[in-house]
């Protein structure tokens, strides 16, 4: 995941105001200075405008702090080289609901109640869609969606029940979209 994270514990118009000022394609997030732990950004990569580039697995690709004085660490170029070697699909910061790409998220991830689910459609027409959840040996355990999807998010919920009403153990399940002809898989936590 690439993630631009306020430091400071700005305001959401300081943040709008970055986010516009230095077009970026990468979500955003506010108070990445909160917390005491491994949470608390500032302390692991330090302050004063410092920019890191976080993959999947944990791994920092670019930290700024390491490279650049103060005042000197802001590389749009380095910070973009970086963020586009780690995604396959890019979608916008802005606050409209227009996906740029195919996708399905789903939130909050882990989650021990419902979890929402967003399937994105960025052509400009209905296309048909379903959206399923299954457990790891492939078994379909429920069907959340199952009608064309209009252009922009489809939101939709998952309880955590499967199709006869039980309550599904906690573990690892799949949500797979079909959108079109595309073929969409979200990993999901259910947790206790």
């Amino acid at each position: 995941m690439v993630l631009g994270p306020d430091l400071f514990d700005g305001t959401v118009a300081q943040v709008t105001q970055f986010k516009n000022q230095i077009g970026a394609t990468f979500p955003l997030l506010l108070n990445g200075a909160i917390g005491a732990g491994n949470e608390n950004m500032f302390t692991a990569y330090g302050d004063r405008d410092s920019y890191a580039v976080i993959s999947k697995q944990g791994i920092v690709r670019y930290n700024a702090f390491d490279h650049w004085p103060y005042g000197n660490r802001f590389h749009l170029g380095e910070l973009r080289g970086c963020i586009d070697s780690l995604l396959t699909v890019t979608t916008g910061v802005d606050d409209s609901d227009s996906p740029h790409a195919f996708g399905i998220a789903a939130s909050p991830n882990p989650a021990r109640g419902d979890i929402a689910l967003e399937l994105a459609n960025p052509s400009p027409q209905a296309l048909d869609a379903r959206v399923e959840v299954y457990d790891l040996a492939g078994r379909e355990l429920a069907r959340l969606w199952d009608a064309p999807a209009p252009h922009g998010l489809t939101r939709m919920t998952w309880t955590g029940r499967d199709t006869g009403g039980a309550l599904a153990a906690p573990g690892v399940y799949l949500v797979r979209a079909r959108l079109g002809g595309k073929e969409l898989t979200r990993r999901i936590l259910r947790v206790r």
